[in-house]
Parts: structure tokens; C-alpha cells; sequence
């Protein structure tokens, strides 16, 4: 019986190998590793974080953003963004960042001045003249170059994004000419830059987050700001200031950023998509923001109570001429530093 049972294993055992050989299960050679496959088999999600509405050229860009990562990963990479600063404020969220709390952030670059001081040749006043020539500054070599500064802190960086020129807007008196500037309290984002621009027009410059702008508006804690169209009105500043001087006198523009370690926890494939959909979303986003802030002016222009100034070329002229301290200030803190002069070869004069 012990034989009998001994013989029916050893028969069933062969039978399995003979079967397993036939069907190459058996010392089959093992599939290649594929590293574009690592981490494909479950869904990467990246929280991402900004501060502003979402009918803004900024809001847009990452709800396109996210629509693009999604179509391009087929659906293996999914974006939330949190807009109006839900999840975290311009004072908090590059900190968030670099600990890691969120994936992405948007911030202003004048806010990222503090880290990277050469990023204050782009609040300089009067540096621009068109959507065009900014386009070419932060998408080109240039861009590139003031993304690649942000490697020290261990910050990935996918590039810029535009909102548009700034202007001016005040609650009580209008501002048409440079002394109407003196004396009023202005918020301000912390850039040394911007602060120097409203001390020459002897302003009382008073850093603010952009979540409290409305409010200290409202209280009368402030008596005017700087902001694009799109801004003023997504915003609603119109519904607590009385006068808007359009001034064009400098422009307001993002950083894309990404955490680091995240960024290199992905898989390379992914990585590739993610930047194609980047540079996808950028060149829609410059159009949009152009598009938007034409339309939100136009919808200030109409608003009861609220007084549209357009600033003569002889007075812009003037600020630009007035506003040239700024220049000197900027130079004499950037040293060994050529992004100005690499941009005023781009200008138009």
C-alpha cells in the first residue's frame, strides 16, 4: 500500500513537470524589467495648490493643466487643484512645498524673490511693453535659465506662467499723475523690488497676502494695490475701491513648481508626459491670459461707481523716468548678474 502511494506522487509529479515544460511555465526566462512601467499599476495623484479664483488666467492653466496629465497618462496621473487658497496661502505654500504637504504649487515670482534674488529683474517697472516680448522672456532661454535657480533649494521647476500687465487701483482719489502716489499706503507683495518701486513714488508699501487684499481694502486699511484686470475683477477689489488708472507699469507672472523628491519618485515615461502637458498648457495659458484680462477690462469699464483712467503717454513716459532709482537699487543688490541685460536685447526700446 506504502509503494502504492509512494508510485501515485511520484506519477502525479511527473505529469506536472511534463505539462509545465510543454506549456514553458518551467524554467521560463523571466520578462525584461521595464523601468518606464514602474508604479504604472496603481494611480499617481498630485494635489496641487493655488491661491488665486479659478475664472483667472492662473485658475484656468491648472484645471487645463490637469485635464492634459490626465488624457496623456491615460488617466494613471490625477491633478487636484485646490484653488482660492484652500489648501495653503502665499504665505505658507512654498514651505508646504519643500516639506512635501503638496505635490505643486503656483506662486508668484515676486513672492520667490526671497529664494532666488536674481527673480527680481522681472518686477522691475516699465521693463516690458508687450504680452509678446514677455512671452519670448519667460518661455526662452531666459525662463530657463531663472527656473534653473531654484536647484539648491530642491525644487523642481516646469516653467512660467502669465497673468498679464499690472495697473493700479484706489479707494478713495484717483491717480493720474505721479504725486498722487505720495503718501498712500499700498499693498504690496514682499519683493524688495516692488517695495523700492512705491518708496520713489513715496508710498508706504505694505506687504499683504493676496487673501487679505479685499478685506484691508474694505476696512480702509490699505488706500490702493497693484493687480492685473483679470485679478481686480475675479476678485471683486472693483466693489471696494472707486479708481482704476490702467498703467501697464510692470507685469504679473507665476512659477510652476513641483517638489522634488516627488518629482523624482516617477517614473521616467510619466515625467515625459507630465512635461508635455506643461509645455501644452503654457502656450494656451499666454493666449487665455491675454484674452481674459482684454474681457475683464472691459467688464471693470462698465461697473457703476467705478472710474476707469487711462495714463498719458506723456505721464508714463514721466513714471518711467521717475521710477529709474528702481533700476539703480536693482543693480547694486543683483551683483555679476546678466538676465537684465540679456532682456533689455529683447525689449523693444
Amino acid at each position: 500500500m506504502k509503494k502504492f502511494i509512494i508510485g501515485t506522487i511520484v506519477t502525479v509529479f511527473v505529469l506536472i513537470v511534463a505539462i509545465s515544460v510543454q506549456q514553458g511555465l518551467l524554467f521560463a526566462k523571466p520578462l525584461p524589467y521595464d523601468d518606464e512601467q514602474k508604479g504604472l499599476d496603481s494611480q499617481i495623484t498630485i494635489h496641487l495648490s493655488h491661491v488665486v479664483a479659478e475664472n483667472t488666467p492662473k485658475g484656468q492653466a491648472a484645471n487645463k493643466f490637469a485635464e492634459l496629465v490626465e488624457e496623456k497618462t491615460n488617466g494613471k496621473v490625477k491633478v487636484h487643484v485646490y484653488s482660492n487658497s484652500s489648501l495653503f496661502n502665499d504665505e505658507n505654500e512654498f514651505q508646504a512645498l519643500q516639506k512635501g504637504d503638496v505635490e505643486m504649487i503656483i506662486p508668484t515670482f515676486s513672492k520667490m524673490t526671497a529664494y532666488v534674488p536674481n527673480w527680481q529683474v522681472l518686477d522691475l517697472p516699465y521693463l516690458f511693453n508687450t504680452d509678446e516680448e514677455v512671452q519670448e522672456v519667460l518661455t526662452g532661454s531666459i525662463g530657463e535659465q531663472l527656473v534653473n535657480e531654484l536647484e539648491p533649494f530642491h525644487i523642481k521647476g516646469l516653467g512660467f506662467w502669465y497673468n498679464g500687465f499690472k495697473h493700479l487701483t484706489s479707494v478713495d482719489q484717483p491717480i493720474h499723475t505721479f504725486e498722487d502716489l505720495q503718501g498712500l499706503r499700498i499693498r504690496t507683495m514682499p519683493s524688495k523690488i516692488l517695495e523700492k518701486q512705491f518708496e520713489v513714488m513715496k508710498a508706504t508699501p505694505i506687504p499683504l497676502s493676496f487673501s487679505e487684499v479685499f478685506t484691508d481694502l474694505e476696512k480702509n486699511a490699505i488706500d490702493a494695490q497693484e493687480n492685473t484686470a483679470s485679478n481686480i475683477y475675479s476678485k471683486g477689489f472693483y466693489k471696494v475701491q472707486k479708481h482704476m488708472t490702467i498703467t501697464q507699469h510692470g507685469i504679473l507672472g507665476y512659477a510652476v513648481l513641483m517638489n522634488e523628491t516627488f518629482w523624482n519618485s516617477l517614473p521616467v515615461k510619466i515625467q515625459h508626459q507630465l512635461i508635455s502637458a506643461m509645455k501644452e498648457t503654457t502656450e494656451w495659458q499666454f493666449e487665455q491670459a491675454i484674452l481674459m484680462n482684454e474681457k475683464d477690462m472691459e467688464k471693470l469699464k462698465q461697473q457703476a461707481d467705478f472710474t476707469v483712467y487711462t495714463m498719458s503717454p506723456s505721464e508714463r513716459q514721466r513714471f518711467k523716468e521717475q521710477l529709474a532709482p528702481v533700476y539703480d537699487f536693482y543693480k547694486t543688490h543683483i551683483q555679476n548678474d546678466h538676465v537684465l541685460s540679456k532682456i533689455e536685447k529683447i525689449v523693444t526700446p
